[in-house]
C-alpha cells in the first residue's frame, strides 16, 4: 500500500488563529533536514512502490530553503528505487510568492489553503499577531495562486462566529474561481449550541439550493460537505478504517522526528504523548499495531444506526480532539452529520430526477443517453 508522511517542518507560524490544535510555537520546534530525509525513507520502504511527502506546520512555507532540499531529494531517491512519489502541502496561503508557485508547479506539489470565507468572514478567526485579519494578503495573491494550480482546494472552518456566514462564503469562494472547497467544523468549541446549529441548519439549507444552481450550469466544482456523503452513497459505504487508518498508510512526523497516527497529536496535550507510534530514525514500536487496532474497533453510539457508512464517526483523531477517546464520537458531530446526509440525499434526488448531465458525470460517470437507457427499462 502507498505510505503518505506528513512532516510537520515547524510549528511556528505566522499566523495566530485561535482554534488552531498545533500548539505553542517556538524556535527549537523546527525539522532539520538529516530528520526530513529519514522520514522520505521511511516512507518510501514502506510504500510499496508508491509515496507520499506532505509538508505540514505551523506554517510550512516558513521553511521553504528546507522545502526545496527535501523535494529534491525525495525526488533522487524515490527514482533510485523504482518509486512513485507524490507531494502535498497545507498552507494558509499568506506567503506564496511566484517562485514559491514555481516551484510547486515545477514539482507537481499540490496543496490546500485555508480560507475561511469572504472578508469579514475569514478575519473573524485567522489573525496576524498584531490581532488584524489575514484576509487581504491571500486575496492579493489568489489570482496569481490560481494561475499556476487551478485545482487549489480551500479549506473553511466553519465556527460559532462565522456560521451566520457560511453560504455568503461559499458563494463568494465559487465567484473568486476557487472550486474545490474542504469544509471542517469546529467542534472543540464550547460555545455551539441550540440556537447556533439550527443557524448552521439554514444556512446549509440555502447552500443546497445554491449547489443544485451551481450544478445546471455545467461548472466543475467539488464541495466535500455535500460531495463527499453523495459519493459515500453511490460508489460504496466508508467505514471504520477506511480512510483514518490511523497509522497505517499515512502518518505524521513531528519536528524531532517522532511518529503519530494523525496531525492533531502534534499537540501540547500531555495525552498526545500515548499516541507516539516510532521515530524516524529507529522505525515503528508495537503501538503502531495497538492504535490501529484500537481504531478498528468502532464505536459504540453507532451501533444500528442507519447512517454506518455515511457519516465521519470514522476519523479517530477528530474524536480523540473533541471528547479525549478515538472511539468516542463527539455529539454534536453526530447531530451535524444526520443533518448534512440528509440534505445531500435531497440534492442527490433531485439531480437525479432531473438527469443533470453534470451531476450524472460527476458522480456516476454516465452520461444522459445511458442514463435513459437504464431507467426506460421494464
Amino acid at each position: 500500500m502507498p505510505m503518505k508522511a506528513i512532516l510537520h517542518l515547524t510549528k511556528g507560524c505566522n499566523l495566530r488563529c485561535p482554534y488552531c490544535y498545533a500548539g505553542k510555537q517556538g524556535s527549537e520546534q523546527e525539522m532539520t533536514l538529516e530528520t526530513a530525509k529519514k522520514a522520505v525513507d521511511l516512507a518510501i520502504s514502506e510504500g510499496n512502490g508508491s509515496a507520499c511527502i506532505s509538508y505540514f506546520g505551523g506554517e510550512p512555507l516558513l521553511k521553504f530553503d528546507l522545502i526545496k532540499e527535501v523535494t529534491v531529494y525525495a525526488e533522487e531517491k524515490a527514482r533510485t528505487a523504482n518509486c512513485s512519489m507524490h507531494f502535498r502541502m497545507s498552507t494558509n496561503g499568506t506567503l506564496f510568492t511566484e517562485e514559491i508557485l514555481k516551484f510547486c508547479a515545477d514539482h507537481n506539489i499540490l496543496f490546500a489553503m485555508s480560507l475561511d470565507g469572504y472578508k469579514k468572514s475569514h478575519d473573524i478567526s485567522r489573525h496576524l499577531p498584531d490581532g488584524s485579519g489575514s484576509f487581504d494578503l491571500i486575496d492579493s495573491r489568489l489570482d496569481m495562486i490560481l494561475r499556476y494550480n487551478p485545482f487549489t482546494v480551500v479549506t473553511h472552518v466553519i465556527t460559532p462566529e462565522n456560521v451566520s456566514m457560511v453560504s455568503d462564503s461559499i458563494r463568494w469562494m465559487y465567484n473568486r474561481g476557487l472550486r474545490f472547497i474542504a469544509h471542517q467544523v469546529d467542534f472543540n468549541d464550547e460555545r455551539w449550541d441550540m440556537d447556533l446549529f439550527e443557524v448552521l441548519k439554514s444556512e446549509y439549507e440555502k447552500l443546497a439550493q445554491w449547489y443544485l444552481e451551481a450544478s445546471r450550469t455545467g461548472v466543475h466544482f467539488f464541495m466535500t460537505l455535500f460531495d463527499e456523503k453523495l459519493k459515500n452513497h453511490i460508489d460504496h459505504p466508508v467505514y471504520v478504517g477506511d480512510v483514518c487508518d490511523f497509522g497505517k498508510t499515512k502518518i505524521s512526523v513531528a519536528p524531532d522526528g517522532s511518529i503519530v497516527p494523525c496531525v492533531r497529536f502534534i499537540s501540547d496535550d500531555p495525552d498526545a504523548k500515548g499516541y507516539v507510534i516510532g521515530n524516524v530514525a529507529t522505525g515503528f514500536t508495537d503501538k503502531r499495531e495497538f492504535w490501529i487496532g484500537q481504531n478498528l474497533l468502532g464505536r459504540p453510539e453507532c451501533n444500528g444506526c442507519d447512517l454506518v457508512g455515511r457519516c465521519a464517526n470514522y476519523c479517530g483523531c477528530t474524536n480523540w480532539n473533541a471528547t479525549g477517546s478515538i472511539n468516542t464520537v463527539p455529539p454534536l458531530l453526530c447531530e451535524h452529520e444526520r443533518l448534512v446526509i440528509a440534505i445531500a440525499d435531497r440534492i442527490g434526488e433531485t439531480l437525479w430526477n432531473e438527469k443533470n448531465q453534470y451531476f450524472l458525470k460527476k458522480h456516476y460517470k454516465l452520461d444522459r443517453h445511458l442514463l435513459e437507457m437504464l431507467t426506460d427499462r421494464d
